[in-house]
């Protein structure tokens, strides 16, 4: 079965690009046959960090083999449809960062052109992965994007702990005052699955930045010291052992769900 992943969600600023970028690693760590794409154009974090680059270090124009095609998901019709158009190429796997506010235009991309419905036509089964903060601005997106899908699509939810343990989220679990978000209930309705996004150092990320590294080629760059790479190979060993639970729902495994 062919997938489509989409990391989407309504609130920015909750790590969907930091979580995208980890599945763009191991994509490319498995030397996958597969199609990477940014909804945020030539600045978004996916294209900057893993874009196909020339003997220049500058991006090659067709980016669709080994690269990251940018679209802008929030801009004009034509733009939005390249979406759409990247089932064309038939790749087994295709890996979309969508920005903020991207299940809001998903839902009127979807009433323009039957988007989902394309997708199952062509052998597409969607995964739709929602990461959280602990803020209800972000809690409330997981009712909304199962909603928006129902049992047509698979969904994750990665919880950010960079923002805090269970505790800080409340919102999401419950605790004494506030009950479970509703989201959680209906998550397991539909068969999702909630996974940890472990909290990476932020002055690891910050020097990863700086230099333009993908996270494989961080860990073996000696810009950054020895503490600094160590802590990076430990969160990519956290992060995969994650991922590992998910697979099916990802892409990244053989077997069909």
């Amino acid at each position: 079965m062919k997938r489509f992943v989409m990391v989407c969600g309504d609130k920015g600023g909750t790590g969907k690009s930091l979580m995208t970028r980890a599945l763009a690693d191991r994509v490319r760590r498995e030397q996958r046959d597969a199609l990477l794409i940014d909804g945020d154009g030539e600045v978004g974090n996916l294209f900057q960090f893993y874009a196909r680059l020339d003997d220049k270090g500058e991006p090659v124009a067709d980016q669709t083999e080994g690269g990251v095609v940018p679209i802008r998901f929030t801009g004009t019709e034509r733009e939005r449809d390249q979406l759409l158009t990247a089932v064309d190429l038939e790749r087994p796997f295709i890996l979309a960062d969508l920005p903020a506010a991207s299940l809001t235009q998903l839902k009127q991309f979807d009433g323009d052109t039957g988007f989902f419905a394309e997708l199952a036509r062509s052998g597409y089964r969607p995964t739709l992965v929602n990461v959280l903060s602990p803020f209800s601005s972000s809690t409330r997106t997981v009712r909304e994007m199962i909603e928006l899908v129902g049992n047509e699509a698979d969904y994750v939810v990665a919880i950010n702990q960079w923002f805090g343990d269970r505790e800080d989220f409340f919102l999401w679990y419950g605790n004494a005052n506030t009950a479970p978000n509703p989201g959680q209930a209906m998550l397991r309705e539909f068969g999702g699955v909630e996974i940890a996004l472990p909290k990476l150092q932020a002055g690891v990320l910050v020097a990863i930045d700086d230099l333009l590294l993908t996270f494989t080629d961080a860990r073996e760059d000696t810009r950054l010291t020895t503490p600094q790479r160590s802590r990076l190979h430990r969160w990519m060993q956290a992060l995969d052992a994650q991922l590992d639970e998910v697979t099916v729902y990802l892409g990244l495994s053989e077997h069909v769900r």
